[in-house]
């Protein structure tokens, strides 16, 4: 076959198995095998997205959420080859989407984005092993380091709980929700809830090279003057302490 005619078959093939109801097979191809490999193509696709996003599937149910699948593969223009990559097609095929039109819950696509962020951790290539630091043992001890966030981590803002959302808990109101998903040192994914302020300062420990002092003085100048630095300070202290101790953050 000629490269430009295989060029079009494929073409014709690829718009098949999207939408077998408006594109029609190749000439020549076999009814029966092309359906079955039609079957297995997007059941390849429905069991991947189902496996990265059970919360939201027990919510929809396997009907609405097959439904769901079928107009991602349909309609999203894929932009990689991976099948890891699969996960993250249905939460940008979500960015796309009018939810009140298509009768899916407000939170869709925050759910989809907050269940897709531990698929996206887990495979991130390790770190290059970090210099030996002084172990931390007291909360004060934290006060001259300079601190940063794991190198896998996602610092996360939304709209509503997700982290609360489930079959049961289907209709929970909005409300600004703050978490930190982070990849530990045995390589499993932690979850922590975070309060504004808390998120805030992770924020400049994320974005600024300073040692804890200056962030915590920064902050309560900026956001918190009705409280004393010092205060400020000894909360800030504790709260980065048993972050530190949950592998949440680490000394540079």
């Amino acid at each position: 076959m000629k490269p430009a005619l295989f060029q079009q078959y494929q073409a014709t093939f690829n718009a098949h198995l999207r939408d077998p109801a408006q594109q029609p097979k190749p000439r020549g191809t076999d009814a029966r095998r092309i359906a079955i490999y039609r079957e297995i193509v997007f059941n390849n696709f429905l069991a991947s997205i189902s496996a990265c996003f059970p919360v939201l599937l027990s919510i929809l149910g396997k009907r609405r959420f097959k439904q769901l699948a079928r107009q991602c593969f349909h309609d999203h223009k894929f932009s990689s080859p991976l099948f890891a990559d699969i996960p993250k097609a249905l939460v940008d095929y979500l960015q796309t989407l009018d939810l009140t039109t298509h009768n899916l819950p407000p939170y869709t696509l925050q759910l989809a984005h907050y269940e897709w962020v531990e698929l996206y951790l887990a495979k991130l290539p390790d770190a290059a092993p970090a210099s030996p630091v002084t172990p931390v043992r007291q909360a004060s001890d934290l006060a001259a380091a300079v601190l940063q966030l794991p190198a896998a981590h996602m610092l996360l803002s939304y709209d509503y709980a997700v982290q609360r959302l489930s079959k049961k808990h289907a209709q929970l109101p909005a409300a600004p929700t703050y978490l930190l998903v982070y990849r530990k040192t045995d390589f499993s994914i932690a979850f922590i809830e975070l309060n504004a302020i808390s998120y805030q300062l992770l924020q400049r420990i994320q974005s600024q090279a300073a040692n804890v002092s200056h962030h915590l003085q920064q902050l309560a100048q900026e956001r918190l003057p009705h409280l004393s630095i010092q205060s400020v300070s000894e909360f800030g202290l504790q709260l980065l302490h048993s972050l530190y101790q949950q592998q949440a953050i680490v000394q540079k």
